[in-house]
């Protein structure tokens, strides 16, 4: 089920969709259909390039992040945990000597310091293996890792191994964290990711505070000529943006957030 939803929603995201739109004109061109051939591929390429574009990919990216912006970790409110989420690392398997930082890794970063600046007394890493991972080890074992290698005292973290997406890092938290009589929490992730993470907290009906981090979007940014072209990071932050949407959509028509 995990697996079929993810394939689901990849599928409607601009890359995929568009190699289906090109896949439906070539048959339409097969079959001598010249006219929807041509609109078919039209718009395949349409689709592509308009998701390309620096200018629409930091619109999308903006709309989510804007309303939580990265937070200073010093004015953070103190809570019973600091919970940080998954999705910050690469595994760790060769030949990688061992997980490795990629763009949300400042999530983990973000997580040590509230806990320097003493902001609660436990980190919970949230974060399990997907069924299809090619990983050893829990993605929480790993932040863990390197939450201690960044000074937080390995007897101040709490793992959670199990959460495979969103909505299970809330429900599998939220029985972790009230067994340890915690009720309120900061909330680590990236600012495009806080959302759908504050909605699935707060279903779950765990007192979340918002303390986000790696925004994507400078704003605000001037305008250049080279915005209005197609760049291969600009389609991948498109999909980051979209994905959040179908997400959150989806979480919402089924009640986990």
């Amino acid at each position: 089920m995990l697996l079929a939803s993810k394939i689901a929603a990849a599928l409607v995201l601009p890359l995929n969709l568009s190699i289906l739109l090109g896949l439906v004109a070539l048959v339409m061109a097969r079959r001598r259909r010249g006219g929807l051939a041509a609109a078919f591929g039209l718009l395949a390429l349409a689709i592509l390039v308009t998701a390309s574009l620096p200018v629409v990919s930091d619109a999308l990216v903006f709309s989510l992040e804007r309303e939580y912006p990265p937070a200073d970790p010093g004015a953070a409110p103190t809570a019973g945990a600091i919970v940080v989420l998954g999705g910050s690392l690469a595994p760790g398997v060769p030949p990688r000597r061992g997980p490795e930082l990629v763009d949300s890794s400042d999530r983990i970063l973000h997580a040590s310091r509230l806990y320097r600046a003493g902001k609660a007394p436990l980190v919970v890493p949230s974060g399990g293996r997907l069924p299809w991972s090619v990983a050893a080890r829990s993605e929480a074992a790993e932040i863990a890792d390197l939450l201690v290698e960044w000074g937080v005292p390995r007897a101040a973290i709490v793992e959670e191994p199990n959460a495979r997406t969103t909505s299970e890092n809330a429900v599998e938290l939220v029985k972790l964290l009230r067994a340890r009589g915690v009720r309120r929490v900061l909330l680590v992730t990236s600012s495009l990711h806080m959302r759908r993470a504050l909605a699935s907290f707060r279903a779950e009906g765990l007192e979340a505070i918002p303390s986000p981090c790696d925004a994507l979007v400078v704003s605000p940014k001037p305008r250049e000529a080279l915005d209005w072209i197609p760049r291969p990071v600009a389609l991948e932050q498109t999909h980051a943006a979209l994905w959040e949407y179908l997400g959150l959509a989806y979480y919402r028509v089924t009640g986990r957030a």
